[in-house]
């Protein structure tokens, strides 16, 4: 479970009506043409994606080791790293 105190170092940035928030070593690169997302980690390891579809939709591509939490209320998503979750294996 993503608590405040895990996210006092996140950062976060807007993905169209989304708030985005995700852990600070992480970096986040936007392509507004191919309306993406990406998640990096600073080796250039690939963490995970969301995209927002032809029928604006959201999608989201988490890697192995990611998890992403949604938040539809507050039209928010948290992306972690799986160990940092609590619950997971």
């Amino acid at each position: 479970m993503c608590t405040s105190e895990n996210r006092r170092n996140d950062e976060e940035n807007r993905f169209y009506d989304w708030t985005i928030h995700y852990p600070e070593h992480l970096t986040a690169v936007k392509d507004d043409t191919e309306k993406k997302m990406d998640f990096l980690e600073q080796t250039v390891e690939f963490k995970g994606i969301i995209r927002v579809d032809e029928n604006d939709e959201l999608q989201m591509k988490p890697t192995w080791d990611c998890v992403i939490i949604i938040n539809a209320k507050h039209m928010s998503v948290t992306v972690r790293d799986a160990e940092d979750v609590v619950g997971l294996p």
